[in-house]
């Protein structure tokens, strides 16, 4: 487990501690619902209960974000590999609670995930980013990440 002091500007919020923990158990998977729903606000309970066995199946991992008891934050990721980059650590559903946001908790989780993938041996980070969410591109270049190029999608 990992612990750190959240790096908000604010005082009160520099004294709240941020403690990171992967999901293990099935209370954590659940846990996260909420979160992933502010992001992806179509999601219904039922459609997650029965995407997240699939994702589960397939190596898929999540931390979270902790103030005290209270789950405020998620980051799920993968590890693959790809011809053009080798080993890489996959960043998928990075999510803040809403009434948190821009107070370092971001920065927090993307270190522990980073670490991880050095862990593992990868060669890059990676992840996709919808469009829309200029908020999170500012993130994402503040946190040392480049846009490379497209992700394109068609449904079948």
């Amino acid at each position: 487990m990992v612990q750190k002091k959240s790096s908000s500007k604010s005082s009160k919020n520099q004294s709240s501690k941020v403690v990171i923990r992967e999901f293990k158990s099935k209370q954590d998977w659940q846990s996260m619902y909420p979160l992933i729903k502010q992001l992806n606000k179509t999601i219904t309970r039922k459609a997650f209960d029965t995407l997240l066995p699939d994702m589960l199946s397939r190596g898929y991992r999540c931390i979270g974000a902790y103030q005290g008891e209270k789950l405020i934050g998620v980051m799920g990721f993968w590890v693959s590999v790809r011809f053009w980059c080798k080993k890489y650590i996959d960043v998928d559903n990075v999510v803040v609670d809403k009434t948190l946001r821009s107070k370092g908790i971001g920065s927090i989780m993307m270190a522990w995930v980073e670490a991880e993938g050095r862990r593992q041996k990868c060669e890059m980070s990676m992840l996709d980013c919808y469009v829309t969410h200029h908020a999170s591109h500012r993130f994402y270049f503040r946190e040392g990440y480049c846009i490379l190029g497209y992700h394109f999608t068609k449904n079948l």
